[in-house]
């Protein structure tokens, strides 16, 4: 079962591969919700929601909404048990990434 604190470095040095110049913000309050990290690249601000394996869908249609109206582009980061069902949950233009635990 992967964590919220278990997704967080490994999707850092994603995103800093995948971006090369940006800066990350964590826990940056926004209307009525939290987003989980920020994104600030030299063309775009991106909101990033983790849903960890331990998450549920309860706050995410709110969350949703929020992003949309701070952000250029949002991504929602997911552990194993929700890769199959996230896009029910989350708009089409929205990305996903998914995120699994390394086999020892």
């Amino acid at each position: 079962m992967l964590y919220d604190k278990d997704i967080r470095e490994p999707l850092f040095d994603f995103l800093d591969d995948i971006y090369l110049t940006n800066r990350i913000i964590e826990e940056k309050k926004m209307g009525c919700s939290r987003a989980d990290v920020v994104m600030v690249t030299p063309l775009a601000i991106y909101g990033i929601e983790i849903k960890s394996d331990a998450d549920t869908y309860a706050r995410l249609k709110r969350q949703v909404r929020d992003y949309d109206n701070f952000y250029d582009y949002n991504y929602v980061v997911v552990g194993t048990s929700h890769a199959y069902h996230i896009q029910e949950h989350v708009p089409d233009y929205w990305g996903i990434i998914t995120v699994e635990q390394k086999k020892q």
